[in-house]
């Protein structure tokens, strides 16, 4: 139990310094809305102090006031190069571009962020040392950490982060729109002082710091250089100030790269010597790759393509659960899905729970046609979940005069997706639903013009696909970029002002309790109009050589190699 003075210092913090922010988080955890682990994650989102938040938990009674710390890192031999393996790419490297897997995975080599988001949900301290948010929310200002270097030994500054965000907010090009549109303009973005930057939103945003983390992938911090002219990142040797840089020369398009150790990164140099990266057409050549010895790490594979890892003493499997999830989009404008009781239809003929342990062999939670995981705090556990009944779906059919259906379903060669497709496929044929399945490379499913991308690449255009959505800690960048009218990738072409609006209060919404009541409104929206399906949420998984020491899979997909040794 806390002791008098601790008492009285917090009392008088609350008094005298508190944000509206942190009292409400502290009300939240003194009436039990809140527990121990999302306090202290709450807690990080909006930069309190470990000295407020240790002394909250005193005063709730936790006596195991400190957060978690990381896990011990295991000995391994320093020296040598990581063999990395990565699904090819099919648009851009270029950061405010990048749109897939195998692009975020190179990029996250050489590149760092502003803050990291671990595989609890948690916002860490990475490029920003620090940071604090207005009472309102709108305005946030972060610390940089000082004496960061770029690989050409120049020195990382306000400049530099302020010339990126406004690359990635201001360039009507830029793949980052699908998490800064309506939330953050160039204007907002400014130098308080060679170490300072501050973000002043367009809307209150309670998780910002998450939407300048790795899961926010196109948002880098780059050179000013670089930023300023769209399009040199890569001719300009991919500079960035992570643990590894480009060896001159070795950058290959769409098939490998080299790095070498950058000998003065912040957080002291890598054991390892040097990274080899090489991508492979889908994710089962990256299977059969490191089962003959000719990687070490692959970014992700299946739960069927792990499998016979798993009991293979030369090779480690690692998972993690994550809200990383498949979007089953059906265009709403288009026929036979411009009726939603058709949509809905097609959603009642899954059976979701043989599908998880189909397809991930048990490695997953439930998803119900919406981006609220499970793991969310913020996701109401009281809507009701949709479940299979093909009786019911071949009266909604019936009743919208379309007993029977037909379309097609276009995806892409990545772990389980063909079999998703295949069992959808499957799982219509009950209903009297005919679909066909045009299975793509990855090249080709995120291809498009270059002058005119979000207007034919494949994965938005199509009538129907299936797209993977990696992992976030909070759905902010899923509901602005795939289900506001104006998202930039909603491949449903959804547009429902109601959903907007509440998609919006949620977003500026601070306590979990305002946040529930938004999340269950756009959750029974979704259930009624079901533009997107979300059979599930698939725990991230992956094998490595059992060489292989301090590496960590993330639900995006990154490559973080900073500690890593092989040996």
């Amino acid at each position: 139990m806390a002791g008098r003075s601790t008492r009285r210092a917090m009392t008088e913090f609350r008094r005298t310094a508190a944000t509206p922010i942190e009292n409400n988080l502290i009300d939240e955890l003194t009436a039990g809305e809140l527990d121990r682990e999302e306090f202290l994650r709450r807690g990080a989102m909006f930069g309190i102090s470990a000295a407020v938040l240790g002394g909250a938990l005193a005063l709730a009674g936790d006596a195991a006031a400190a957060p978690a710390s990381a896990a011990r890192a295991t000995a391994g031999t320093s020296g040598g190069v990581a063999r990395v393996a990565l699904v090819k790419f099919g648009g851009s490297i270029e950061p405010f571009r990048m749109a897939e897997f195998g692009a975020l995975g190179i990029v996250g080599i050489p590149a760092e962020y502003l803050v990291f988001s671990d595989e609890n949900m948690v916002a860490n301290p990475w490029l920003a040392e620090s940071w604090k948010a207005s009472a309102n929310a709108v305005t946030w200002t972060f610390k940089l950490r000082k004496g960061v270097m770029f690989h050409d030994g120049t020195e990382m500054t306000a400049d530099d982060v302020v010339a990126s965000f406004k690359q990635y907010t201001g360039n009507e090009e830029s793949a980052a729109l699908s998490v800064y549109k309506g939330v953050l303009s160039p204007a907002g973005v400014s130098k308080v002082d060679k170490y300072t930057v501050r973000f002043k939103l367009d809307i209150a945003t309670g998780g910002f710091p998450y939407l300048v983390s790795q899961t926010t992938y196109q948002a880098p911090v780059q050179k000013a250089a670089t930023a300023n002219a769209p399009d040199t990142w890569v001719k300009g040797g991919m500079i960035g100030t992570g643990p590894f840089k480009l060896k001159p020369g070795s950058y290959v398009e769409k098939r490998s790269a080299q790095f070498v150790r950058h000998d003065a990164y912040w957080g002291g140099p890598a054991p390892l010597d040097g990274v080899k990266v090489t991508f492979y057409e889908g994710s089962a050549p990256m299977a059969l790759a490191l089962r003959a010895g000719q990687v070490d790490i692959v970014s992700h594979l299946s739960a069927l393509e792990v499998k016979p890892f798993s009991n293979d003493k030369k090779f480690k499997v690692l998972e993690i659960k994550t809200s990383t999830h498949r979007q089953f989009c059906m265009r709403v404008d288009l026929d036979p899905f411009k009726d939603p009781r058709v949509r809905r239809a097609i959603a009642l003929t899954l059976g979701r729970p043989g599908l998880i342990d189909k397809l991930l062999l048990g490695r997953g939670t439930i998803g119900n046609d919406s981006p609220f995981w499970s793991g969310y705090p913020s996701s109401d556990p009281s809507v009701k979940q949709r479940a299979q009944d093909v009786a019911l779906a071949k009266s909604l059919l019936a009743a919208a005069g379309q007993p029977n259906p037909k379309f097609t379903i276009t995806t892409h060669k990545l772990g389980e997706i063909p079999d998703y497709a295949a069992a959808i496929q499957a799982a219509g044929k009950q209903a009297g639903i005919d679909i066909s399945i045009e299975l793509q490379s990855d090249a080709e499913y995120y291809g498009g013009d270059a002058d005119d991308y979000y207007g034919t690449t494949p994965w938005i255009v199509r009538p129907a696909t299936i797209t993977e959505w990696g992992a976030r800690a909070i759905p902010n960048v899923y509901l602005v970029s795939a289900y506001a009218s104006d998202g930039v990738w909603n491949a449903s072409h959804y547009k429902n002002k109601a959903f907007d609006s509440a998609m919006r209060s949620y977003l500026a919404a601070v306590d979990l309790q305002t946040q529930r009541k938004y999340t269950k409104a756009m959750a029974t929206m979704l259930l009624r109009d079901t533009p997107v399906v979300t059979s599930y949420f698939y725990n991230v998984v992956t094998a490595v050589s059992a060489k292989v020491n301090n590496f960590t899979p993330e639900g995006l997909g990154h490559i973080r190699l900073a500690k890593t040794t092989i040996g």
